[in-house]
């Protein structure tokens, strides 16, 4: 198992990069309460979720040491949304790093 600190670190840079790229919010969005009802269909609605539910679960469970028993990639859905846009790179291979701590 990966230790905590490095997810913890490459979650950091994950959300600078979202910041340098003007992905970041600084409020949270109403529907992130029932983000479960939530259909993720835009760009700002993806780095919505994952700035305020992803990231977060994942720093969550990376602390708590609990493995999920299945494994969800996130560069799958980030490629979506982000792949055609060459100023997201740097982003996409931080998520890349991100998914192979797991």
């Amino acid at each position: 198992m990966t230790s905590p600190s490095l997810i913890a670190e490459k979650i950091n840079d994950v959300r600078k990069e979202m910041r340098s790229t003007g992905l970041w919010k600084n409020e949270t969005p109403a529907w992130v309460k029932e983000f479960e009802k939530r259909t993720i269909s835009n760009l700002d609605d993806f780095s919505g979720w994952l700035q305020f539910v992803y990231l977060p679960n994942r720093i969550q469970e990376a602390e708590s040491g609990h493995q999920v028993i299945e494994k969800i990639y996130i560069v799958p859905q980030a490629v979506k949304f982000f792949g055609s846009d060459l100023k997201k790179g740097k982003l996409l291979r931080l998520l890349v790093e991100l998914d192979s701590l797991s």
